[in-house]
């Protein structure tokens, strides 16, 4: 189990997508002893219904913390200030002011407060992490939910791999994944 992780919203929609299945509600707290979600990425998590009303319940349980800039001490709130301008320039479209504003500030957030993993699953976004925000101090690791299913398999999470495999379907049936099952069977599981 980890120690500490900020979560983005995709990371919360991909896991909490089913009604049938409660993937958030049920593994995310398996993956670390403290989670933080920024407000502006929480503020994201709308639809579908079964992933608002997971992330909610892990809120109201006290397993999710919502947090953002504003409590943060003057020299923390530097760093964030500074990790969120340098995101900012790379990440947001000044057409499109919202998009990608909850992973800036997440990321920004995480490395003022020295939170070392963030649950997303933007597949492109640890390079961008490395080139403006890992210096060798407080670096940040991006965990996708790949790593989630490996961490599974390897023992880290008590689940079986009927279990992984069904969160790894789900997971990516929204994504248009047509191979999902071949990927899970062939690459990160093989019976």
């Amino acid at each position: 189990m980890l120690d500490k992780i900020i979560v983005d919203a995709d990371f919360c929609l991909k896991l909490g997508g089913s009604e049938k299945y409660l993937f958030l509600f049920e593994v995310l707290p398996l993956i670390a002893h403290e989670i933080y979600m920024h407000r502006h990425a929480f503020g994201e998590v709308r639809y579908p219904a079964s992933a608002s009303k997971q992330l909610s319940d892990l809120i109201s349980i006290g397993k999710v913390r919502i947090v953002d800039q504003s409590t943060l001490s003057p020299v923390d709130r530097a760093v964030y200030d500074m990790s969120f301008q340098a995101l900012k320039r790379v990440m947001i479209n000044p057409l499109k002011p919202n998009k990608n504003r909850g992973e800036a500030c997440s990321l920004a957030y995480a490395k003022a407060t020295g939170i070392p993993i963030f649950a997303t699953d933007e597949a492109h976004l640890q390079p961008i992490i490395d080139s403006l925000l890992n210096t060798g101090i407080d670096d940040i690791t991006c965990l996708r939910i790949r790593n989630v299913v490996e961490m599974i398999r390897d023992g880290e999470i008590d689940l079986p791999r009927k279990y992984a495999k069904a969160l790894w379907r789900i997971a990516y049936n929204n994504e248009n994944v047509t191979n999902a099952n071949d990927i899970f069977d062939r690459e990160i599981w093989p019976l």
